[in-house]
This record gives structure tokens, sequence and C-alpha cells, in this order.
């Protein structure tokens, strides 16, 4: 690979940037500059130029936040044709959500591959320095155009709409369950395995729904959900069990919510597989599509909450969001 070939890092901060205070405590400390500074062997293989947008935990990351994200990301790739890829340094905690949002929001096809680590820049042992040279390598690899923004952690390469974070402190954490990864890299070769999907791109939207999230239990009352749905909500997703069913007592209720011509979407606390309406008892999804509710294939709850707000926020139908949904907001060929 040509040293002429650029690649921007965006940094926003996370555990990759962060190091252990007097008290031991973990805390912001590395900007992108110093992080590429770091590791010598980066700019020998590329020309690096460096965006410091922030430098917060990603549990201080909103939806406002990665849409004005989203635009940097946008502003940078028009300003510059010959940008070969960005990278973006982040928390593991919200990482996956971020990207889903950049995954809808951002439509140009040169690779966006957002790294971290699980292990803070005091370990002698950290995975930050391994992670950012293969987001490098992924970057400038030709082969990267066109699979959508991806993650990549552990020597693995991950579609984000795909991936989960299931442990919270494993370098292993994240997986994309049947699925499977994208790809991996071995040896410093960037490996491909399979082609992603292609998420719908809507782009950066102008504004952003409300959309509310509630966690169904068994035995939950409907005030619940009542007392969740204010006046500015524009859309309710409801995490609910298996296939996509609910204790029965909620099902007036969110027959009430879609009468106010609120969408109510099911996704399921399952972590991999996909929502549908097959079963007929009370509280089964047959009972819920009945009333109204919306299926989301196998997208996340917090992922589906993304691209409600995003649509709702453009403007989209609802007729041919619920579509969208159905399909778990990708293209179907």
């Amino acid at each position: 690979m040509s040293k002429t070939e650029k690649v921007l890092l965006i940094a926003t901060g996370g555990t990759i940037a962060m190091r252990k205070d007097a008290a031991g405590k973990v805390v912001p400390a590395v900007s992108g500059h110093e992080l590429i500074e770091s590791l010598p062997e980066l700019s020998q293989e590329a020309d690096w130029e460096i965006c410091d947008f922030s430098n917060v935990a990603s549990c201080n990351i909103d939806p406002d936040h990665m849409r004005a994200l989203a635009r940097e990301v946008e502003r940078h790739f028009s300003l510059d044709p010959l940008l070969k890829g960005i990278i973006i340094t982040h928390g593991t905690d919200t990482l996956e959500e971020t990207a889903y949002f950049l995954d809808v929001a951002i439509k140009d096809s040169r690779p966006v591959i957002l790294t971290a680590s699980q292990r803070d820049a005091s370990e002698s042992d950290s995975d930050g320095p391994r992670n950012l040279h293969n987001a490098m390598r992924i970057a400038l690899d030709p082969l990267a155009v066109n699979r959508g923004v991806v993650i990549a952690l552990n020597e693995q390469i991950h579609a984000a709409r795909d991936v989960r974070k299931l442990h919270t402190s494993h370098v292993d954490a994240f997986h994309s369950g049947d699925i499977g990864a994208l790809g991996s890299i071995d040896t410093g070769e960037v490996i491909w395995h399979r082609k992603a999907e292609q998420t719908i791109k809507l782009g950066v939207p102008k504004a952003l729904a409300k959309v509310a999230i509630c966690k169904a239990y068994t035995g939950m009352p409907s005030n619940i959900i009542r007392a969740m749905v204010q006046d500015e909500t524009e859309a309710f997703v409801i995490e609910a069990f298996g296939r996509g069913n609910l204790p029965p007592q909620l099902i007036e209720a969110i027959s009430d919510i879609v009468a106010k011509g609120i969408p109510v979407v099911i996704t399921s606390r399952c972590l991999f597989g996909r929502t549908a309406p097959v079963y007929g008892y009370p509280g089964g999804g047959a009972d819920l599509e009945r009333v109204g509710a919306w299926f989301s294939a196998d997208l996340s709850t917090e992922k589906a909450r993304l691209f409600l707000s995003i649509a709702l926020g453009q403007g989209v139908d609802k007729e041919v969001l619920r579509k969208m949904l159905i399909k778990g907001a990708v293209h179907v060929f």
C-alpha cells in the first residue's frame, strides 16, 4: 500500500482514548493526534488527517451527537474525493448504535470503520492499538467499498446492522450471531467472508423523531406503557418475548396507542433471530398484528428506535416505513 493513500481519523473518545487517573479510575486522556503519534507504524502506511470531534465516554453520546458525527463524515467525504476511508474511534457501550445510525445516514460508498478497545491505554495489553491498525487496513482495502459501516474489533469485521455487544469487559465482546462476521484480519490481511445486507440509506436527517423504548416483563401492567407514551412521542418500541409475544393485558393499551397514530414496533429480548406474528394465543404476535403493531424482523430494539427516529424525522410515509421494518430495514433484491 502507498503512504500517499489518505485516511481520516475522527476521534470521539471511549476507553481507547482513556487512561487511569491517580485514583485508579479510567478517564478521558488521549486525543486523536496522540493516538496516531503513539503508533508510528500507522504513519508509515498511510497519510493521516485527524479530527478531534469529542473525547467522551460513549454513554454520553445521544442521537443528536450521532447526527452531528454523520454530518462530519459527510463533510470530509464531500471535501476530499481522494480520501480512502474514515476511521472513528468510539466507546464500546453504544458503539453498535452509533455505527448503525451512520450506516443508515451515510450514503457515500467509501468505507467507514468504527473501532474501540475494552482495555484502556494504561494497560500494557490494551487492545486499542491492534484494533486501530486493523481499522486502517480495512480503510485502505479496495474491497471494503460498498460494504456499509463496519466495526473492527478483536481481528473481526462486523456489519453495523448485525453486531451486538455481549460482554461487559472481554476483548471478544462483539458478535453477529448466526449470520457471522463480515470478515477478519489474518496476518495483516483483510479477509472478507460474506457480503453485507444493504441497509436502507435515508441520509442525515434535519430532525430526529422522539421514539420511546419499553422492555416487557412478566405480569407487566398496561399503565406502564400508557405512561411512557407522552404527547411528544412519535413512535414506541416494545421489546417483547421470543418471536414477539407479550402479556395479554397489554394488548388493549397497544391498540389505543396505535389508534392515536403512533407506530408501535415489536422487537425481541432474544439477542438474535426474527420476530414474526406466528402465535395466535392471547398476547401472541398475531394478537399484536391484529391491533396494528409492526414487527422489525431481526433488528435490535436500540437499532429499531434509531431507524424510526431517522425515518420519521425525514418524513417517511408510515406505511412505507412499516414495510421497511418488516424486511429488517434492508434492501431486498
